[in-house]
């Protein structure tokens, strides 16, 4: 289970809980993670909960270790004979062992090649007949640590791409390949065949359905589940999903939804995470994106874990909002989604605060950083939403060779590369879509 880059709270606690509910039938096999860091709201109700941390993974592209078959490993020790790993390799039916020291790290390969060929030179020819039986005793005795091969093997690492995988296999001979661990434990063997029965890994995503805003190498994982409460986006899947998308507020109103329709048990602890999610991604209910639904369901979990909601959603964006702690590259890509309409890559981020001099001082900071990330990452615009929750308005921070697109979307002339925008709390609903609206009747134009 796994959310949008940026991790905030609806994303964390959404994948926490959906996976909760899904392990209620299937144990064990969902497990939570985040595509990122967490951020400080995200810290905070975790840690007040005392749930566990979601992963927090960069990346979700096939590695080397992908493609194991996770069967039990065959190996052998240096120090054992030669006749017991021939007995052991007959048996087995296989043709190469791996040799590990006591602690499973990995020192080489002998293969049944290696094996025949050290017969072949000590029996062939200028060896008497009479003299076979003491060479052969002589062989047998031998250990594998005296003819095993340790040098100039190609071997991978865990994380290895696989495409780093696949160049390496075709520019070489060998049957097998061992992939080693940390500190160079080993994990087992692939082959060629192991890129043919690739698995993929498999993801349920929460709170997103965009290729943009989703975790590294989404495109080689197998998307199994989709929960969202965001526009339909441009994500592929191999085969037909379990996709469900309502216009509500929150993605933790949906997964809770589940609970209750299904019957499952809900845990004090994350039915006070379900409402985290609420309350913060509802902005204390003031986003425009509220819907009759967050605010029933809110209630409904207000009853399991004994909080009132409204305290809850203004102590957690309170105890989150560490500025201090942060400087202005932090706190914009700390929530930035970025979007592509038409032939314009554009970003926007936002930061939530109580009131808007809280960080009126660091506007002009921001707006240089804005430019910094404009130039390295080729937006062609970006804005960054500084929303005041208690105010209920936005001042809308632009930056970008293409900024007065925003002031010509908002008819609205930016002050020192400021809009204020009174009234507007949502970037997925006051935000986005007048941005794209005014795109699209530009160049139709």
């Amino acid at each position: 289970m796994i959310g949008h880059k940026n991790p905030d709270v609806d994303s964390v606690a959404a994948a926490i809980a959906y996976a909760h509910f899904k392990n209620h039938s299937q144990p064990h096999r969902y497990v939570a993670a985040a595509a990122g860091t967490l951020n400080h709201e995200s810290e905070y109700v975790l840690e007040r909960l005392q749930l566990e941390r979601p992963l927090e993974l960069n990346s979700v592209g096939t590695v080397a270790e992908d493609l194991l078959d996770g069967k039990n490993l065959i190996t052998t020790r240096a120090d054992a004979d030669l006749m017991s790993l021939g007995r052991m390799m007959r048996q087995m039916d296989i043709k190469t062992v791996p040799v590990v020291d006591e602690g499973g790290k990995f020192l080489g390969l002998v293969t049944i090649g290696d094996m025949a060929m050290l017969f072949l030179e000590h029996l062939g020819e200028g060896t008497h007949i009479n003299n076979t039986p003491e060479v052969l005793r002589r062989l047998l005795a031998l250990r594998v640590g005296d003819i095993m091969k340790s040098q100039d093997l190609m071997l991978f690492e865990k994380d290895d791409s696989i495409d780093e995988v696949r160049r390496s296999m075709l520019g070489s001979r060998y049957r097998n390949y061992p992939v080693v661990g940390d500190q160079h434990r080993f994990l087992g063997m692939i082959s060629r065949y192991s890129l043919l029965a690739m698995r993929r890994k498999q993801l349920i995503l929460v709170d997103h359905n965009e290729s943009k805003q989703a975790v590294d190498g989404i495109e080689e994982a197998e998307i199994l589940e989709i929960i969202d409460h965001h526009r339909v986006g441009d994500l592929q899947t191999m085969s037909p999903i379990y996709f469900y998308n309502q216009p509500v507020g929150s993605t933790c109103t949906l997964v809770a939804e589940h609970f209750f329709n299904a019957g499952v048990p809900l845990p004090r602890s994350h039915a006070s995470l379900l409402l985290a999610g609420i309350m913060t991604d509802t902005m204390l209910f003031k986003s425009p994106t509220t819907q009759p639904k967050d605010r029933s369901l809110a209630a409904k979990l207000e009853d399991l874990c004994g909080l009132q909601g409204l305290e809850w959603g203004k102590t957690i964006l309170e105890k989150g909002a560490r500025f201090d702690e942060q400087d202005e590259l932090q706190m914009v890509t700390s929530d930035l989604k970025e979007y592509q309409q038409d032939s314009l890559l554009f970003a926007i981020a936002q930061v939530e605060i109580l009131e808007l001099n809280q960080l009126h001082h660091r506007r002009q900071a921001f707006r240089q950083v804005m430019e910094g990330l404009c130039q390295s990452r080729g937006y062609d615009f970006m804005c960054v939403m500084v929303t005041a929750i208690l105010e209920e308005c936005t001042e809308l921070i632009i930056a970008g060779p293409q900024a007065a697109l925003l002031e010509d979307a908002y008819n609205s002339q930016a002050v020192e590369g400021v809009i204020t925008l009174t009234g507007v709390m949502s970037r997925k609903k006051q935000v986005v879509p007048v941005i794209i609206q005014h795109i699209r009747q530009k160049h139709m134009v």
